[in-house]
């Protein structure tokens, strides 16, 4: 494993890095839901945290790559507040507001596991009844393994189903049937039960899409009409669908989906004809109405769609956590339930007690943010005091400023690889691009934590008090030397600012050798992008207009320097390079075909969008 790809599945995983002191927020002190909101938005926790440090919701939005993210909190029975962050499409830059429709990928199944237990409730379907009796445009076919797969099963995945998930479709693109998908004429397998119904959970989003079309078969209606009839209409869900594709003309105000990287994806995000399972557009404010339906039949009530009856069948669960459409967790020996989700650039999060109406609903359109969901969550229990829901805190041990001092250096893993070591506000960082600056907390025994994340850095000295080399808990094996202060390399003078400087020297290396690695075009580029993100567009621009000389049949060389023409403000610049980078696409051999499609579908949004911005 390179450091390179070390670093990005450890920031995969990782928090915000610019560190600022928490104030403990409780909300016992905190009167109005403003406050609230407030100290959840500057009190981000990563997993492992360190005490005294706390993160910035849109610092640590720009560092996951995160564009969008839609929130609700549910405080004593009531929607207490909801917010919108950030933009639904990185190419139109449009806002997030608290209507903004996301994807709820598998948060899809709670609420529609609400429309067939209500079809149980009215006497319309047996939960506990072979699922064959109700399917008439499909057939489970046969099979060996033993038990009956139910509805129940099926709900709290026992049936012994196989296909977990769903990959879904292009925009545009042919759509097959949910009976089509469930005999494997779309890109999942073929649906089959695979072992005894029953014995064990495995989760089936195919066994969801199999209950999709009994529920059609017993109604005769299309399931989106099922939804909005029988759970979207009496909540009052007005911000959700189950229609797919979505009409982006009745739905203008939708979020795209994004890739790792925060580009949004060919066609603006993947149509789920397996709506049960997958389907629902909706917000926060919605999903809202449905866990407050849900606490108000666990809490005996009832509801508008449930009776408390077929609340406890839906909540009651098998094999520790999986209930009828829900997980239930225990925090503190309190029940809460709770339900992800994950398609295609959405990924989301919702938790809710059983009793006090306490919540919360994270939805993000990036493939980078679930683990933003996950400090969300983390931060909406601290500020509410939610029990149980946050590790213990590492502590910071005390050291001296020159101690401190000691341990700052230029550390190289190879030739233009570096990780910068620098003192800034009487706090140590480190640095090593295309990543951005992290602060670091002094554990002891020559150990840093670096924080907002769960790894660490080792130090290593011998017989001179400054540290010889170090290590990155993620990739131990692999060690950086300090640097001599004679020693330099291009990179330096990019983290400096210094763009003339370093394309001199890239130039230079180019012209010695152009199969040396530092000048690897795919490198470059990416070092272009990770300094245009850390808000040195100028930088980023000089050393995209080199590269393009240096590759310029390469096509994500010129979309890099479009990016950096845009953010520098060059609308005029930015198209031309965006044009060129279409004209490229065609002939650019190291792009495979999903590369070029993503690419091409990429550059033609945003040159729909700077045709907007020319005067």
């Amino acid at each position: 494993m390179t450091i390179r790809l070390s670093i990005v599945l450890a920031l995969l995983l990782s928090s915000s890095f610019s560190a600022s002191q928490t104030t403990n927020p409780t909300s016992q002190h905190l009167d109005t839901a403003n406050d609230r909101q407030a100290a959840v938005e500057k009190n981000l926790l990563a997993e492992t945290w360190v005490d005294g440090h706390a993160f910035g919701l849109e610092e640590r939005m720009r560092i996951l790559d995160v564009p969008g993210v839609s929130v609700a909190v549910i405080h004593n029975g009531q929607l207490d507040w909801a917010a919108g962050y950030g933009v639904r499409d990185e190419t139109s830059r449009l806002p997030v507001n608290t209507e903004t429709l996301f994807q709820a990928a598998s948060i899809s199944k709670p609420v529609s596991a609400l429309a067939a237990i209500r079809l149980a409730q009215e006497g319309h379907l047996d939960l506990d009844a072979p699922i064959q009796n109700y399917l008439v445009s499909y057939q489970l076919p046969e099979s060996n393994s033993q038990g009956e797969v139910t509805p129940r099963r099926i709900l709290n995945h026992t049936g012994g189903l196989n296909v977990s998930g769903f990959a879904g479709y292009q925009v545009g693109g042919p759509i097959p049937s949910a009976p089509d998908l469930l005999e494997g004429k779309g890109n999942s397998e073929p649906l089959q039960q695979t072992e005894r119904a029953g014995s064990r959970y495995r989760y089936s989003g195919g066994g969801s899409t199999l209950l999709q079309v009994a529920m059609s078969d017993i109604t005769k209606k299309d399931f989106n009409s099922i939804m909005q009839e029988s759970v979207l209409n009496p909540l009052n869900m007005t911000r959700s669908t189950y229609e797919q594709p979505l009409d982006v003309e009745t739905w203008p105000n939708h979020s795209a989906a994004h890739n790792h990287g925060g580009r949004r994806i060919t066609g603006g995000f993947h149509v789920y004809p397996e709506q049960f399972p997958a389907g629902l557009w909706t917000t926060p404010t919605d999903i809202a109405k449905f866990v407050l339906e849900i606490q108000k039949v666990a809490d005996g009530q009832n509801g508008k769609i449930l009776t408390p009856k077929w609340g406890t069948e839906m909540l009651t669960p098998v094999f520790g956590r999986p209930a009828l459409g829900l997980f239930i967790r225990e925090f503190d020996s309190e029940q809460w339930f709770e339900h992800s989700g994950s398609n295609q650039g959405f990924k989301c999060d919702f938790r809710a007690s059983f009793k006090g109406g306490n919540g919360v609903i994270v939805m993000t359109n990036s493939e980078t943010g679930y683990e933003l969901s996950q400090d969300i969550i983390r931060a909406v229990a601290k500020v509410y005091e939610w029990p149980d829901m946050i590790h213990e805190p590492l502590k910071e041990k005390p050291i001296s400023m020159d101690q401190l001092k000691q341990y700052a250096g230029d550390y190289a893993y190879s030739p233009d690889e570096v990780a910068f070591i620098t003192m800034e506000d009487d706090r140590l960082m480190v640095q090593q691009l295309p990543y951005p600056q992290m602060p670091l907390a002094p554990l002891g025994n020559h150990r840093f934590q670096i924080i907002g994340t769960e790894f660490y850095i080792d130090f290593a000295t011998r017989n001179t008090e400054k540290p010889e080399s170090l290590s990155m808990s993620f990739a131990p094996e692999q060690h950086a030397t300090r640097m001599t202060t004679k020693e330099s390399w291009p990179v330096q003078d990019l983290i400096l600012g210094n763009a003339e400087k370093a394309v001199s020297r890239y130039r230079k290396i180019y012209e010695a050798d152009p199969q040396s690695p530092l000048v690897n075009c795919d490198r470059l580029v990416q070092l272009s992008n990770s300094i245009l993100k850390f808000n040195q567009p100028d930088v980023a621009q000089r050393l995209s207009e080199c590269i393009t000389d240096l590759y310029p049949h390469n096509a994500g060389a010129w979309d890099a320097l479009g990016q950096a023409y845009y953010m520098c403000g060059k609308i005029d610049e930015a198209t031309k390079a965006f044009k060129e980078c279409l004209l490229r696409i065609p002939e650019d051999i190291s792009l495979d075909d999903t590369a070029r499609n993503r690419l091409h579908s990429h550059t033609l949004a945003r040159l729909r969008w700077l045709e907007k911005q020319s005067p």
